[in-house]
């Protein structure tokens, strides 16, 4: 299957562009915290400023190449992808749930375990659970795996791009990580738009934030 957006993409030094705008919010938050005055508040603003600076410089480096980043979400089909995400979300839940048992089993970690950079329920929910998950959509599926297929079959590019996305979170998260990467992989491959890995990657981040916090809310 040939990809609708395949002449779409970004490549090695675009990233670098990224990284380097992104670095002066990773420079702050780590002055902050080093300094103490690192809040819940704080962190959880960074990380949407992070987020949202992260997805308008690929808007802006697509937009030089003519595209732009609605490209990647094809804005033309959003009503039909937005329904296509809701009737594949409970099958991927699940496996995600299932994943977060077997981890529990293994790691004895919680299965709704808090996250430690935002104790603040609230402040966890909207920047880990909304803006943060878009952000890595067009990170790991737009601009990481749509370089990658151009010099590896697309199962192999999943799959690199899968354990990226797994070795960016804790350790104990790697193997439900790499599967749920694989997932939004295969939702990508199979749409050909980020909206739908989006939407499936937002809704399960927050039901699961939304029940680790529940008693705290």
């Amino acid at each position: 299957m040939k990809e609708k957006n395949d002449g779409i993409y970004t490549d090695f030094f675009d990233l670098l562009l990224i990284l380097a705008i992104d670095f002066p919010i990773f420079l702050l938050l780590a002055i902050s915290k080093y300094l103490g005055w690192a809040s819940d508040t704080l962190s959880a603003f960074l990380l949407i400023l992070l987020s949202v600076l992260t997805i308008l410089g690929f808007h802006f480096i697509l937009k030089k190449k003519g595209y732009g980043i609605g490209s990647w979400f094809r804005i033309s089909s959003f009503g039909p992808d937005l329904v296509w995400s809701v009737v594949v979300f409970p099958g991927i839940f699940a496996v995600y749930l299932a994943m977060s048992f077997l981890t529990f089993f293994i790691w004895s970690e919680p299965i709704f375990s808090k996250m430690n950079m935002n104790p603040n329920a609230v402040m966890a929910v909207i920047s880990l659970g909304l803006f943060f998950p878009v952000a890595e959509e067009v990170i790991f599926r737009g601009a990481i795996y749509g370089y990658l297929k151009h010099f590896f079959s697309p199962e192999l590019a999943m799959i690199l791009t899968s354990v990226a996305f797994a070795v960016v979170h804790p350790f104990e998260d790697w193997m439900r990580m790499f599967v749920f990467g694989m997932l939004l992989n295969l939702l990508y491959y199979k749409r050909g738009t980020l909206t739908v890995s989006s939407t499936v990657h937002v809704m399960v981040s927050l039901i699961y934030l939304s029940i680790s916090y529940l008693p705290r809310v």
